[in-house]
């Protein structure tokens, strides 16, 4: 029900804070609890959403066109 972010912005580290009154975060699995993450992920994550379970659509690979 609690999370810390702290990462680094132009000059300095910045320690993110965010306890919740009444749910928990879902939190995406990986090995020791290591997960890297993207900027889009992580407001998805403190916004509720359980990025585990979201997949984007399927990427195409074409080896000509017509």
């Amino acid at each position: 029900d609690k999370i810390k972010l702290l990462y680094w912005e132009d000059n300095g580290f910045v320690l993110y804070y965010k306890s919740l009154a009444e749910e928990k975060f879902h939190w995406p699995g990986g090995e020791e609890g290591l997960v890297s993450l993207t900027g889009q992920q992580i407001n998805w994550l403190l916004d509720g959403y359980d990025i585990g379970a979201m997949k984007g659509h399927k990427k195409l690979q074409y080896e000509a066109t017509f």
